[in-house]
């Protein structure tokens, strides 16, 4: 699973994952609805599992992980601002 990769949950809904980062040893995705093929402004954390080999989904409903998965996306996100005003 990665970037700009486009999931289907279970219940039919699509996901394309923006950012990836890891923590305690699980890879976790920022990911925006994607509707009639393009991102909508609905965002939401995904954990990866592998699950019999293959790789599925589950939402992040921990608050505290949440606030400290945000942060590290905000903080990605400065970065490419960042690299991109250098250019």
């Amino acid at each position: 699973m990665g970037i700009d990769e486009v999931i289907t949950l279970e219940d039919g809904s699509e996901y394309i994952l923006l950012l990836s980062t890891e923590k305690d040893g699980s890879k976790y995705f920022l990911a925006s609805k994607y509707v009639n093929e393009a991102p909508t402004d609905s965002y939401d954390l995904f954990k990866e599992l592998v699950v019999d080999n293959e790789f599925a989904v589950e939402k992040v409903t921990d608050d505290a992980l949440e606030a400290k998965l945000i942060e590290e996306f905000e903080g990605q996100i400065d970065s490419m601002d960042d690299e991109e005003a250098e250019e």
